[in-house]
């Protein structure tokens, strides 16, 4: 019951294009899918200790493919499971506050892809997330590659409308 008053609250909250950050979808989506829109895998990440996750990978996407963008998506039996159990993972591993450092996260697979360094005349720092924000569309989390959250969650639009054109995100 929990998780559908949180599912339909958040559904309400909206990307910076009119993308939902969370959507409700009957369609189980897999690796398949993303593969079939030209997404490529480039690692696949043990799922344990990412409670009730199918799957993991990291890999690339982009319609240019010349300027392809970073992505972790996850995967979960169920919509449900995907809002229940993902929001307090995805919500670690992006924005500003993102915790990414060995032995800080609660989830250590892909915490070092999802790294992004920072240089300035006296230092650099290797510890902020290259990850702004993500979305859970159906039992599928995308984490999607950009420092701030209204470009991250443009990445992850622009993705959705390639898999599910009937989206109708664009830019």
């Amino acid at each position: 019951m929990l998780s559908l008053a949180i599912s339909c609250r958040s559904s309400s909250e909206t990307a910076s294009q009119g993308l939902a950050k969370i959507t409700p979808s009957e369609t189980i989506y897999t690796l398949d899918d993303l593969k079939a829109i030209a997404f490529k895998k480039d690692q696949t990440f043990d799922v344990e200790g990412l409670t009730a996750a199918t799957h993991a990978y990291y890999g690339l996407w982009g319609l240019d493919p010349y300027d392809r963008k970073e992505f972790e998506v996850r995967f979960y039996e169920s919509h449900a499971d995907a809002v229940e159990f993902e929001v307090v993972f995805a919500d670690e591993r992006t924005g500003p506050d993102a915790v990414i450092k060995t032995g800080e996260t609660m989830w250590e697979e892909g915490s070092k892809e999802a790294r992004s360094c920072a240089r300035t005349s006296s230092n650099s720092n290797c510890h902020l997330s290259k990850y702004g924000d993500y979305v859970i569309y159906g039992n599928m989390i995308l984490i999607c590659q950009s420092r701030d959250s209204g470009t991250s969650l443009d990445e992850c639009g622009e993705l959705l409308s390639s898999l599910v054109p009937e989206t109708g995100v664009s830019e």
